[in-house]
């Protein structure tokens, strides 16, 4: 398994297909946002090969005056799914990226809209604490969307929570701009 850059053009006819077919609409980023964060060089989007063939892939954010990235989107297609290969991703992630933490936001646990979606964030939340990502002390209230928080702590320099919620909230004014973040996303202390 390797993790390989994706081009614009692979990006924009392979992987933002299959990023609608994955993520829900209220988490999705549009695809002009998401180009625009690539060509001011915070985002990049890597493609999860195995062999061959690309079996998933993911969207990384460089945050800014923090030793730390974000993890913004990790997608397995769904013929891959449950083989293992997002335990191996973030593994590799790890590896790749020594010296950086990453920094996760996923749908808060019980907020969900069925049993089934609260099922789906329980496992997500697990699948990720398992990996060592350990929960912050704020929520991100993205949209109408209440995220927790999650950090891989992979540095020596051991940013704060405060450090990290800025540098997240100064990342997105730069993929979508300030009135957008003013607008659409707060952070709330859990603790």
């Amino acid at each position: 398994m390797k993790l390989t850059i994706a081009t614009i053009e692979e990006f924009k006819n392979i992987i933002y297909p299959e990023y609608l077919n994955l993520f829900p609409e209220l988490e999705r980023k549009s695809y002009h946002d998401i180009k625009k964060s690539i060509i001011n060089e915070i985002t990049t989007i890597f493609k999860i090969m195995v062999e061959k063939e690309m079996v998933g892939f993911m969207i990384i954010n460089q945050l800014e005056d923090v030793s730390c990235i974000q993890l913004d989107y990790l997608g397995i297609l769904p013929q891959y799914q449950k083989n293992g290969y997002g335990s191996e991703t973030i593994k590799l992630l790890t590896t790749e990226c020594q010296n950086m933490s990453i920094f996760i936001e996923i749908e808060k646990e019980k907020l969900g809209t069925s049993e089934e979606e609260n099922k789906i964030r329980e496992r997500r939340a697990k699948f990720y604490e398992k990996l060592g990502f350990q929960k912050m002390n704020f929520d991100m209230i993205l949209n109408t969307v209440i995220f927790s928080t999650y950090l891989l702590d992979n540095s020596d320099r051991k940013s704060t929570d405060e450090e990290i919620a800025r540098s997240i909230l100064i990342t997105y004014e730069k993929i979508i701009g300030k009135e957008k973040v003013l607008k659409n996303i707060r952070i709330e202390k859990t603790k």
